[in-house]
């Protein structure tokens, strides 16, 4: 028989073919040497007929790392490629990646989005997220001529009912008050932050963004240009969210406090040197220190969306302010309020 094969393990075999002086070889599992001839003489067959690839042996996981090097990496944010390779590295490859590519089944990938909830009890929208990202990596294999179909497709997302949905935090005005009781005794350039986080609604990004050209101290105006995210290396400046620039009038209270750390420094200059990481620990230590009521940067920012919201400004300027479309904004703040937070006025919380 052309072809040879080889007793590797238990049940385990390795088949060998030299074809038009190149060596193919698969790795099989077979009860018995008869069984072994058997797939020796189609694994034969498939070389002859220019049918088997030595793609059909690549593993998910080494397919993965493809997808990365070859695609992500070059033409997706840093900020993309480090969270697939967070999701890639913390639940796809250790239940998924042994497969070969070839032999994944529908079956797999829906057996891990279940056991996504029942193991890990994550959310169905995260659970929704690591599917998507298993998706786009089979597609590309499709594109690539390494399958012909993708199994990750049609897989039903379990529902997490157990976890509900996270509801929106915000500070209503006494927590608004205690905050910034508690920030007197902080030490710049954080004190200042946390004023334009809370009085801009600026992503964390944008508000490390900042330079000093970017604020008109005549006309009480601020301009939102760029956007400080995290890189493999590093960090990098890049256009906004939505890549829109965006400027709008800011209070006399926050002008005040940005003339107080500003000191003729260069107008290119970054009005905060800080790692957007390194922000968020800070706010996190300084609500611990404080004992005040957990929540993140990103809800102070829909603080200041729910209190315009509250004062009566129009949804459109809004998200004009924020940065979002009208109607994502629509969906976060045209929520109730507290009758005290209806009869506030931003200007008046702090006056």
């Amino acid at each position: 028989m052309a072809g040879t094969k080889r007793l590797t393990g238990t049940n385990k075999w390795r088949l060998e073919y030299m074809y038009e002086n190149e060596r193919y070889s698969q790795y099989i599992t077979a009860s018995s040497p008869t069984e072994a001839n058997r797939k020796l003489a189609l694994f034969v067959s498939d070389v002859e007929k220019g049918q088997y690839s030595r793609q059909n042996s690549i593993t998910f996981t080494e397919f993965a790392q493809m997808f990365i090097d070859k695609y992500a990496k070059n033409n997706l944010s840093d900020t993309t490629v480090m969270n697939y390779a967070c999701q890639l590295n913390k639940y796809i490859l250790p239940e998924l990646g042994k497969y070969k590519l070839s032999k994944l089944k529908r079956l797999h990938v829906q057996d891990f989005a279940n056991k996504l909830l029942s193991e890990y009890n994550l959310s169905s929208k995260t659970i929704k997220n690591y599917i998507k990202l298993i998706s786009s990596i089979l597609e590309k294999a499709i594109q690539w001529d390494y399958l012909h179909e993708n199994v990750a497709k049609y897989v039903t997302i379990p529902k997490n009912y157990s976890k509900p949905k996270k509801e929106q935090e915000i500070y209503n005005n006494e927590e608004i008050k205690e905050m910034f009781k508690a920030l007197e005794k902080e030490e710049e350039p954080f004190k200042t932050m946390v004023y334009v986080s809370f009085y801009t609604g600026a992503r964390r990004g944008e508000v490390l963004g900042l330079r000093w050209q970017d604020i008109d101290f005549n006309n009480n105006i601020m301009h939102i240009i760029q956007n400080k995210i995290v890189k493999i290396n590093g960090t990098k400046l890049k256009e906004t969210k939505n890549k829109r620039t965006r400027q709008f009038v800011i209070p006399q209270v926050l002008v005040n406090k940005l003339k107080e750390i500003y000191n003729n420094q260069n107008p290119d200059e970054l009005i905060f040197n800080c790692y957007p990481s390194t922000y968020t620990k800070m706010w996190q230590n300084f609500l611990r220190k404080n004992n005040l009521k957990y929540i993140t940067l990103h809800d102070l920012r829909h603080t200041n969306g729910s209190i315009l919201a509250s004062k009566g400004v129009d949804i459109v300027t809004i998200a004009n302010r924020l940065g979002h479309l009208p109607a994502t904004a629509s969906a976060y703040y045209l929520h109730a309020v507290s009758e005290e937070d209806k009869k506030a006025s931003l200007s008046v919380i702090l006056a």
